[in-house]
């Protein structure tokens, strides 16, 4: 099986592009089919499964988060996956995504970054926080597209969106720093993006957005792709995760530096 490389352009009404500008994020359903979306999940687990050695804490491609009640830590994150899977790689670059932000940028998107978010059962969620990081040239046409692999709803943590914050910029200091805000500051309701598999959600780099715990028995899968326009900074995912993995560094204490790795 192979992703759409070819063929009818998937572009987004005016309704959706309206949309997706005033609210800050769009979810489009059943984009992927099933065997598309279990493909990339068979992939995701098949490196879990051959991939061991990767699964470390000096690793700068893995995260993990502490489980809300046995305060173990848990996985949560391959921070590249698409140079791990063909299936993943194939993905961001289908054309169900990229004509879809072509008609956001209205020119050519490129891929930035890409993670794939495991969220076990009792995985920690995440804080609220904006996408975007006051690094210089870091591009401010930056949105992410998930994917959704399993069911992202009120119990499995799925991504909460502030909508129509986006407006606003960047609400933290630009220091260089990852910064969380407050839910006080925010000021309207949070959307839950609530996802069957094989469902879609764009939102800007502006948005700011958080998940809760995951306290279902299952799995939240997601894959996170993040793409900038062309005309800020064209195609730089090499150069970005050069810059991620100094900064990642940047922030352990000098003598645990030499540790760290990337595989």
């Amino acid at each position: 099986m192979t992703f759409k490389t070819q063929g009818i352009t998937d572009r987004l009404s005016d309704e959706q592009i309206a949309f997706y500008r005033n609210e800050g994020y769009l979810v489009v359903r059943s984009v992927f089919s099933s065997a598309e979306v279990t493909l990339l999940g068979d992939d995701a687990t098949r490196i879990l499964q051959q991939r061991q050695e990767i699964i470390h804490a000096d690793n700068l491609r893995v995260r993990f988060k502490n489980h809300v009640e046995t305060n173990e830590p848990v996985l949560e994150v391959l921070d590249p996956i698409s140079d791990l899977s063909s299936v993943a790689e194939s993905m961001t670059a289908d054309l169900r995504i990229l004509d879809r932000l072509h008609t956001i940028y209205g020119e050519r998107a490129c891929l930035f970054k890409d993670k794939l978010i495991y969220k076990p059962p009792g995985a920690a969620g995440a804080s609220l926080h904006q996408d975007w990081i006051g690094w210089p040239g870091f591009p401010e046409s930056f949105l992410t597209v998930l994917v959704a692999i399993d069911a992202f709803d009120l119990t499995s943590g799925a991504t909460a969106v502030y909508p129509r914050l986006q407006g606003k910029g960047y609400m933290s200091p630009r220091d260089g720093q990852h910064h969380s805000l407050n839910h006080d500051q925010m000021g309207v309701q949070p959307v839950t993006l609530v996802l069957e598999p094989g469902d879609m959600a764009f939102f800007s780099c502006f948005t700011p957005h958080f998940s809760e715990s995951n306290r279902s028995k299952n799995w939240r899968r997601g894959y996170f792709m993040s793409y900038n326009s062309f005309s800020d900074g064209g195609d730089q995912f090499d150069r970005h995760y050069v810059e991620f993995h100094d900064w990642i560094r940047s922030r352990y204490p000098f003598e645990r530096r030499s540790q760290l790795i990337f595989q």
